[in-house]
């Protein structure tokens, strides 16, 4: 009994630790969530990706989002990334010489 009470709250800090995700309280007696992107309403019961590819769930008294794409950390000197929110994806790539491959790391996700 021990280990399974400790299994739970393991998995309660992997679950608190991620970075990509954010939860948001609702007010008392409210019958949608708010997307913080668009500030477009989305009704209780409801999941939705918006324009920033962060994919959000409103349930009855809060809202968590959590993002679909990582966001793009570049090692390499000169290069830059693209980010297509259309497709939830990124380049990373040199603007003077498509030649030089560029280092990057990837966070979020």
């Amino acid at each position: 009994m021990t280990s399974l009470a400790l299994v739970l709250v393991f998995c309660a800090f992997v679950s608190l630790s991620d970075s990509a995700c954010f939860r948001e309280l609702l007010k008392p007696g409210a019958k949608y969530c708010t997307d913080v992107y668009d500030k477009s309403p989305h009704p209780i019961g409801s999941t939705w990706t918006n324009g920033r590819c962060t994919r959000c769930t409103c349930s009855s008294g809060m809202m968590e989002c959590c993002d679909t794409m990582h966001r793009a950390i570049i090692k390499t000197e000169g290069c830059t990334v693209k980010y297509d929110y259309s497709k939830c994806t990124f380049k990373v790539f040199h603007p003077e010489d498509p030649t030089i491959r560029c280092s990057y790391g990837a966070v979020g996700k």
